[in-house]
């Protein structure tokens, strides 16, 4: 009688994963994932002058990265553009990360994705981008605007969700 207790708790042990829908045989359900996405723009006499949004995500578990993604336009600054950057609005002063300007053939001031690896960290870019500090600074050659900074809102976000378990 006790070894069947014993064989029954055993048995509802090993079904615990598969009747959660987690994935716990394969090792992906301990990964979890977490996204920001900020946005913003900026009109000028009710047309857009320029428009950004970046995209930070972080995998933790079986595998570790981080990933940001961008994307800045507005026709009127296209094709004057002379850099951009990622920064903290509370801390203007340091760059955390250039964006590189797009060739005149893409239709977008920059547009890119970058992933962490040695000698370039991601790393707290999610809290700022989650937390709504993010800006994108852009230098120009017009005279009327030398400089745009886009403020970044915190439009979505998710934090730790595991994707692999249902």
């Amino acid at each position: 009688m006790r070894s069947v207790t014993k064989l029954r708790k055993l048995l509802l042990l090993s079904l615990a994963p598969a009747l959660s829908s987690c994935a716990l045989p394969d090792g992906k359900c301990t990964d979890q994932v977490r996204t920001a996405l900020a946005m913003g723009r900026i009109d000028e006499a009710g047309n857009e002058l320029v428009s950004g949004q970046l995209t930070v995500s972080e995998l933790r578990g079986t595998q570790a990265s981080k990933t940001m993604s961008w994307m800045i336009s507005g026709p009127t600054i296209k094709g004057h553009a002379l850099s951009a950057a990622f920064k903290d609005a509370s801390s203007t002063s340091q760059v955390l990360l250039d964006l590189p300007i797009a060739s005149a053939s893409f239709p977008e001031i920059s547009e890119g994705a970058v992933d962490e690896k040695p000698g370039m960290s991601l790393s707290g870019f999610f809290d700022i981008v989650a937390a709504g500090r993010a800006v994108i600074e852009l230098q120009t050659d017009l005279s009327s605007h030398p400089m745009i900074t886009i403020p970044l809102t915190s439009a979505w976000k998710d934090v730790w969700s595991r994707p692999y378990c249902l």
